[in-house]
């Protein structure tokens, strides 16, 4: 299973479900997609395995 959290601002927000998500399923893959810097370092600090910043990325999934 591979879920997308996207998240701006700290990144506050996507961190808490991002350690939530980990905690409760043990085969999942996290992709999370930051509007800055500072929001996307902290998912990836809470567990993320894939990142990446800005809009773009989010255009390229459909």
């Amino acid at each position: 299973m591979v879920i997308l959290v996207i998240d701006g601002q700290g990144g506050g927000l996507g961190r808490e479900l991002i350690q939530a998500i980990k905690r409760e399923i043990e085969s999942v893959e996290i992709v999370a997609v930051g509007t800055n810097s500072t929001a996307t370092e902290a998912m990836l600090k809470a567990g993320a395995d894939r990142a990446a910043t800005g809009d773009n990325p989010v255009k390229d999934l459909r």
